[in-house]
């Protein structure tokens, strides 16, 4: 027996056509609240149509419900778009491709959307591509080129590089067939979809990819301008900015390029009206300056932290917290490994680290949990306020913490830089067995080593270490005092005079002094090596924000220059480097060592005058 169609009445018809009406003027919405209005109007019409009496009316009333849904998805529901992909299927059974070819293409094209933002892609790949076999280039031609540039999307998305490189050459293809002058704003768009592919890459120059990247994204923001579409203008604009960012740390000479590539997009993105993509803007602001640390710029570090700053300022307003979490680790590191470290920064170090701990929880994010614990508890070893060893005490739990929250294999680098921080606030610390500290120490420092050589300053820090911790350990050990200048000529390859100052002069301080006893203890000849050490090091420090290092330096040269000095030029530099440590360390704050100083800058000048 038949099953008899179910035919409603007229007024029920009339009744759900109108919320089909209203449903359409709110879907044109962004406004999620709107969307879900939208969608209750649209779900209490379908009870009206049945598939056998109004198969069409029906088609069309799920493929309306389906665009809401999967617009919902994308704003922010996305539980809803397993039901808009249901709804999609539910339209294709109505709509054929050869009797209603737009309403099928339509459909694919939802579905295809829907299952790309599930994470589908071979799915996605396939609906794009059967709209793109309904569609002809002659009939059709920017519905057709729109359909190839999804295809180019998805193939974007996946991993393997050769999917990657045919994306390119499809965008490629498409800007050819849309004119920038009939279709700017289309143009634009594919424009833009290029720039991001083209920054994806995987083969070929980094850089040139990058390039091309920015020269896409440039033309886009052009072509945009254009065409009166500000949206895509800005969006264009802001990715340039970024972009730069990467391309930068490969080509620092693009700075300068960089930065009013930033200047350009943060003005024409709001911060009322865009916070989201100014909140990355900001964020990706501050990296472009943070890279220019290494070379000890203190105008760098201001304008990074001010750029993080206000970032973490729009917490409050961006739609979700993790877009602006990432400066919660990365102004703390800032303030406190940037040059002219105050207290004050490191107290908002600790502040943002401590912050960031609710941030980054460690069940969801445990690389950036660990990476927090190693800001907070570098920044607590770099207090000088409230108690050195509870401070000491709290960052070697914070640096324990995060090292039990990483995965050595899966992220080597912020492993090897937890150990060596690690091993470092062990090396600092004053109370219990100090034997056994240094022990620990030097295996965290090891351990460093062991785990990745991909970061050359931690290798640095770990060499210099167990230098330092040979050296205060071994004695006057041949062997202690031998490996101890061994692990500082490797610190030296990681911390050169150009990119860290301050970290070069203390490596060679410390050589100077290994090599220094070395010749001490039955090697002469390495009292000459010892001089150049101190030397090196007494030119890599500045004097007026160093003092106490820069003077103690000087005084252990003018040591070594007195016992290896026989001519008047060496006894002179002896002099001077005396004057030096004389004037740093003066009577009225040091007493006892400027005694000292004075009665060894009185005997050079007694041995200069008597070669006079």
């Amino acid at each position: 027996m038949e099953l008899e169609s179910r035919v409603p009445n007229e007024a029920n018809l009339a009744a759900a056509r109108r919320r089909i009406a209203q449903a359409r003027k709110l879907r044109d919405s962004t406004d999620i609240m709107e969307l879900r209005a939208a969608t209750d109007l649209l779900v209490e019409a379908a009870a009206t149509f049945d598939l056998a009496a109004l198969p069409v009316e029906f088609g069309a009333l799920h493929l309306d419900l389906a665009d809401t849904l999967n617009l919902r998805a994308r704003l922010g529901d996305p539980d809803v778009l397993d039901e808009a992909i249901d709804c999609y299927q539910k339209a294709i059974v109505v709509f054929n491709r050869d009797e209603f070819p737009e309403a099928f293409a339509r459909a694919f094209h939802g579905l295809g959307l829907a299952n790309w933002a599930g994470g589908q892609l071979e799915a996605a790949r396939w609906c794009f591509e059967t709209v793109l076999e309904a569609l002809s280039p002659e009939v059709s031609p920017l519905e057709h080129a729109r359909a190839r540039a999804n295809v180019a999307a998805v193939l974007a998305a996946t991993p393997e590089a050769q999917a990657r490189a045919q994306a390119v050459a499809i965008y490629e293809s498409v800007l050819d067939a849309v004119s920038p002058e009939t279709h700017p704003a289309d143009h634009a768009g594919f424009l833009l979809a290029l720039g991001q592919t083209r920054r994806v890459q995987l083969e070929g120059s980094r850089q040139s990819q990058l390039e091309a990247a920015v020269a896409a994204f440039i033309r886009a923001a052009d072509v945009a301008n254009a065409g009166a579409r500000g949206d895509l203008r800005s969006a264009a604009l802001a990715e340039a900015a970024l972009t730069q960012v990467e391309l930068t740390a490969l080509d620092p000479f693009r700075f300068d390029q960089a930065r009013q590539a930033f200047d350009l997009a943060l003005a024409e993105v709001s911060a009322d009206s865009q916070p989201d993509r100014h909140a990355e803007l900001r964020l990706g602001f501050g990296r472009l300056w943070a890279g220019r640390l290494p070379s000890g710029d203190e105008a760098a570090c201001e304008a990074a932290l001010t750029q993080f700053e206000a970032a973490i300022a729009l917490a409050p307003r961006v739609s979700t917290p993790a877009l602006v979490a990432p400066a919660l680790i990365e102004a703390p590191r800032v303030m406190v490994e940037g040059p002219a470290r105050t207290q004050a920064r490191v107290d908002r170090a600790i502040e943002l680290s401590r912050h960031a701990l609710s941030a980054w929880p460690r069940a969801q994010f445990p690389t950036e949990y660990a990476r927090v614990n190693l800001s907070l508890g570098t920044a607590l070893l770099a207090s000088a306020a409230s108690d050195r060893t509870a401070n000491v005490r709290e960052a070697l739990e914070a640096f324990e913490v995060g090292l039990d929250a990483i995965n050595r294999d899966a992220e080597p680098v912020a492993y090897a830089s937890l150990q060596v921080a690690l091993a470092e606030a062990l090396a600092a610390r004053t109370d219990g067995d100090r034997a056994d500290n240094l022990r620990r120490a030097a295996a965290a420092a090891n351990r460093a080593l062991e785990a990745s050589d991909e970061d050359r300053a931690v290798v640095g820090r770990a060499n210099h270490l167990l230098g330092r911790l040979a050296l205060e350990s071994g004695g006057t050990s041949p062997q202690a005092l031998a490996e101890s200048a061994a692990h500082l000529y490797r610190a030296l390859e990681d911390r050169p005079l150009d990119g860290d100052p301050v970290a070069h002069a203390e490596t060679q301080m410390l050589l100077g002094m290994a090599l220094a006893s070395q010749a001490a203890r039955g090697e002469p000849h390495l009292l000459a090596a010892a001089i150049e050490a101190y030397r090196a090091s007494a030119a890599a420090y500045d004097v007026e924000s160093h003092p106490r290092e820069s003077a103690s330096v000087h005084f252990n040269l003018a040591v070594a220059l007195m016992q290896s000095a026989s001519d008047a030029h060496g006894l002179s530099e002896a002099v001077r480097s005396f004057e030096v440590a004389a004037k740093v360390f003066h009577a009225a704050a040091y007493p006892q060592q400027h005694a000292m100083i004075s009665s060894n800058l009185a005997q050079a000048r007694s041995r200069l005058e008597a070669l006079a």
